[in-house]
């Protein structure tokens, strides 16, 4: 009978493909505590939405995994307000993150029922931010176009930035001066849009909370425009 004279050669081999194993669990791991960043790494700013889904996120926490900038879902319509709108607000200003409001826009109410509504909860303290249009509705008829195009005109004659989610092509509806954001797959046009919503999966590293589900934004511009523009980054 032929004898193995290669003894060392199958523990050798399981021993490489345990090792070969633990490195990749210990990355998949370390890959889900990151900070999910947009697919080219390559954004000045990175930012977040907060809302009454999570009761309560530590901020600082939040600015030093990398974090810049928050949205905070405030009304929709005539009726709905967020309720960690305020306590979010306040919080911020012990931070150096910048903020903004984001609003629902319902096709249940008028531009003057969202304009009264939304002032009448938030007041004047907007954020630096641009003012953050989100449908409420699939919809993008020309009624409902106009419609919000109309309510981002009276905010703009309160002396407010507007950015509106809805995709380029729609800009003829609005004035010169409104912005728009991205939710493509890939890196946006830096001329059309001024801001990308990268994904709404998205995590953020070592804060409770904000493991998974998280709505995530990126700057499209440098870093010397958002720091003229909106503040301190806080990587």
């Amino acid at each position: 009978m032929k004898r193995y004279h290669h003894k060392y050669t199958l523990p050798a081999i399981i021993t490489l493909l345990l090792l070969a194993i633990a490195f990749l669990l210990i990355g998949f791991f370390n890959f889900k505590r990151q900070t999910t960043l947009p697919s080219n790494s390559n954004s000045s700013a990175i930012g977040i939405q907060l809302n009454q889904d999570v009761d309560y996120v530590d901020l600082h926490k939040l600015q030093a995994n990398g974090i810049s900038f928050v949205y905070l879902k405030s009304t929709q319509g005539r009726s709905y307000f967020d309720e960690n709108y305020l306590s979010y607000r306040d919080q911020i200003l012990g931070t150096k993150l910048a903020f903004g409001s984001m609003i629902l826009y319902s096709n249940e109410s008028t531009p003057l029922q969202h304009y009264r509504y939304f002032f009448e909860k938030v007041g004047d303290n907007t954020g630096s931010l641009p003012i953050l249009l989100e449908p409420a509705v699939t919809s993008r008829s020309k009624r409902y176009l106009e419609s919000m195009s109309q309510f981002a005109s009276m905010l703009e004659q309160r002396k407010k930035e507007v950015i509106v989610d809805v995709d380029y092509k729609y800009h003829k509806y609005f004035t010169p001066q409104t912005k728009f954001m991205s939710v493509d797959g890939k890196t946006p046009d830096k001329l059309k849009y001024s801001f990308w919503r990268y994904t709404t999966n998205g995590r953020v590293k070592n804060v409770n909370g904000l493991e998974k589900g998280v709505t995530m934004y990126a700057y499209n511009g440098t870093v010397g425009q958002y720091r003229q523009k909106y503040g301190q980054l806080t990587q």
